[in-house]
């Protein structure tokens, strides 16, 4: 097939345009602005830059009067003589007039937008499947972007406008995604590069950490707990969107739990932070020192990982959480939250950022990849010559994704199918009040109770008590033939409920003939997370202590318990369930490594 040059495609485009139906353009302008309006950068974004559409192109109007509703700011550009082009605020349709070319422009009274932040629309006759453009030959918005970088840049165009390939130069500024009524389309190398210099930045800032004493890194993190209060209402107001797109999509209540902030959740973040603080700093611990026959004293030296990768889901108190223990610990972190919690994990990185550089600190020792797509978490888990250690924290699909694809090494977090076996000598009310807080206090989180375990012999009586109280919280208790028959409104269980992870008001009962039966059904079904024992009788609950592979394992406690504030380690970075390198909620000494230190006098060999 032959190339088309720019002015054989720009005849094409406008002869498609021209037999184009209004009515469907019109409705094809619809979806594209749907699409548009559902993107995190649109979300993100106070101001919107927009050209207003001419000449049967996609009808960015709508997209501006969308943008004014939203309370968005919005700007359009006006060229002002020899290629120069500036933006100006507009309010509405009525700041427009006709400039050159025909096309709407800002009045002259409108005042100068001087921004460098924002989300541009990036017009073109044509594209292709790499997101090269053919512009309308001016040249007005590559010398835009030129001088503001950090404006992100988004072209809309309908299917007609998309080519197999256009004429391009090395030295093009592609869009960073283009907008159909399709699809959305994205460059090639756009996400690795965005990582590359991610990568880039991370290294540059990780010997800055590496070497930073102990007292400054403490007044970092205080410093950032005290801007995390500051600048809550700011939080709020971005998680509130967050929560709002939730459930208007439908999430589970115990998915928009996890990914909900309130002041006290704010207050708590901070609070971890100011733990971590207080806490002994582990990097320089020499923790063996050992004199060899030859004279050699060789010890053992914590040291930092360096750049640890975090990707994780709806938890937006992870970003805080995973700074702070990275950072006290010298290391430097590139962070990839969810696109549920987007805006909520730009805000705590942009409020964290700002502290850093106030207290001349790198800000890149916390980074967030804003680009939520799969193939740029695929990329991510490539990144092996940038990233020391990467550390997944979600469900069990995200995990098992980075588990099975990761060429930088992995530190295994887990699913919580947590159980509680209420054995045949246990305080009713204790087991009771143990089962309840731990499946209802919050129901979204990994150390929540999911599955029971009685003894057969105390089923009839404890089971109808424990309904009659958990019925205060409306859980749905899924139970084998003999629980259903010992308290009335059971669901009888399946096969698939034993190993579930339910994150909602759902519990599974399994009656068992005594503590060996429950050990076995617990560790056929558990994830290595926490279990818990309710007795009285000593040597079982040893038993229980031995033979459970848990990473925590309780007597007569909740499973709530299992994390890293209230194990004393301030915040976690995440709660591990493999047994190579750390297991249990990960602290700060499970983001060291070591190196030998060898003291001589001259020895040889």
């Amino acid at each position: 097939m032959t190339k088309m040059g720019k002015k054989e495609i720009r005849a094409e485009v406008k002869k498609r345009r021209a037999e184009a139906e209004l009515g469907t353009l019109h409705e094809n302008s619809r979806k594209i602005v749907e699409t548009f309006v559902s993107l995190p950068q649109y979300q993100n974004t106070d101001l919107l830059l927009a050209y207003v559409d001419a000449k049967r192109e996609v009808e960015t109007r709508l997209l501006m009067e969308q943008a004014w509703k939203d309370g968005k700011k919005v700007a359009a550009p006006r060229g002002d003589g020899d290629g120069i082009m500036h933006y100006y605020y507009i309010e509405g349709m009525d700041d427009l007039e006709s400039g050159s070319f025909g096309i709407m422009e800002p009045k002259k009274s409108c005042p100068l937008c001087k921004e460098e932040e924002g989300l541009m629309l990036m017009p073109g006759v044509a594209f292709d499947e790499h997101c090269h453009r053919v512009g309308y030959g001016g040249g007005y918005y590559d010398r835009y972007l030129e001088k503001h970088p950090d404006i992100v840049h988004i072209a809309l165009a309908f299917e007609f406008q998309v080519f197999p390939e256009v004429p391009f130069e090395a030295h093009d500024i592609l869009p960073q995604m283009l907008v159909t009524e399709k699809r959305i389309i994205r460059p090639e190398e756009t996400s690795e590069r965005t990582l590359e210099e991610i990568g880039r930045r991370a290294k540059v800032a990780e010997p800055v950490l590496r070497i930073m004493g102990t007292t400054k890194k403490n007044e970092v993190l205080l410093h950032v707990a005290d801007a995390l209060i500051k600048e809550q209402n700011y939080i709020l107001g971005k998680n509130a969107k967050d929560v709002e797109i939730a459930k208007k999509n439908g999430m589970d209540p115990g998915m928009v739990d996890r990914l909900m902030l309130t002041k006290d959740r704010i207050a708590g973040m901070a609070e971890g932070i100011r733990q971590v603080a207080a806490l002994p700093d582990p990097v320089g611990e020499v923790t063996s020192m050992k004199q060899r026959p030859n004279g050699l004293m060789i010890g053992w030296k914590k040291v930092p990982l360096g750049v640890i990768g975090m990707i994780y889901e709806s938890r937006p108190n992870v970003t805080a959480d995973a700074f702070s223990l990275c950072f006290k610990a010298g290391n430097v972190v590139i962070l990839r939250g969810g696109s549920d919690a987007f805006l909520s994990n730009c805000a705590i990185t942009k409020v964290i950022r700002t502290a850093l550089e106030e207290m001349d600190i790198p800000e890149d020792a916390v980074q967030l990849i804003e680009d939520t797509s799969r193939e740029t978490v695929k990329a991510f888990m490539q990144l092996n010559h940038y990233v020391d250690v990467l550390i997944p924290r979600g469900g069990a699909g995200l995990i098992r994704s980075v588990v099975e694809n990761s060429r930088i090494p992995v530190i295994e977090t887990g699913t919580g199918n947590c159980h509680i076996f209420v054995d045949e000598s246990a305080d009713f009310d204790m087991a009771i009040d143990i089962i309840f807080n731990a499946k209802t206090q919050r129901i979204g989180v990994c150390n929540a109770c999911e599955s029971l375990v009685i003894h057969e012999k105390i089923v009839d009586a404890f089971l109808p008590r424990l309904k009659a109280r958990l019925d205060e919280k409306h859980v749905q208790m899924r139970g084998d033939e003999k629980a259903c028959a010992a308290a009335e409104g059971l669901v009888k269980a399946t096969e698939e409920d034993w190993g579930r992870e339910y994150l909602d008001y759902i519990l599974s009962v399994k009656t068992v003939k005594n503590i060996d039966e429950a050990i076995a059904h617990i560790n056929r079904y558990n994830t290595g997370h926490s279990e818990a024992i309710v007795t009285k009788d000593y040597a079982n609950a040893q038993k229980f202590l031995n033979e459970i592979d848990a990473a925590a394992v309780y007597v007569n406690a909740s499973t709530r318990f299992t994390d890293g504030y209230e194990f004393g380690f301030g915040a976690e970075i995440g709660i591990s369930t493999q047994k190579l390198h750390a297991r249990g909620p990960m602290g700060l000494d499970a983001l060291t490594s070591g190196k030998y230190i060898i003291y001589g006098n001259g020895q040889i060999r």
